[in-house]
């Protein structure tokens, strides 16, 4: 008779893993610019790179978590290019987090 523990289910199978390259420190650059001006990158092209247009990276999106003090809600599923900012009239005050 074997006395060792052999589990009949991986537990690895229902850990969900979330891992991201991108940290709210690397957004920091949107605080202080209005939503409006910020463009998603499929929209983006060469001649609004040259007016100095401030473009997002490829698949990121920006979600506002927090207008004017007023909370908004989050969608539950996660994305990790969503990029959560707080703004106040339009204006992006902080990146709060990403996902």
């Amino acid at each position: 008779m074997n006395n060792s523990y052999e589990p009949t289910m991986n537990s690895k199978l229902y850990w969900k893993y979330v891992i991201s390259n991108k940290i709210p420190a690397d957004f920091e650059y949107l605080i202080g610019l209005n939503i409006n001006d910020v463009i998603l990158f499929d929209d983006g092209n060469e001649s609004l790179i040259d007016e100095g247009r401030t473009i997002l990276p490829n698949n990121y999106h920006i979600f506002v978590g927090d207008k004017n003090g007023e909370l908004q809600f989050k969608p539950y599923e996660y994305d990790k290019y969503r990029i959560v900012v707080t703004t106040y009239q339009d204006i992006i005050v902080s990146v709060d987090t990403i996902g």
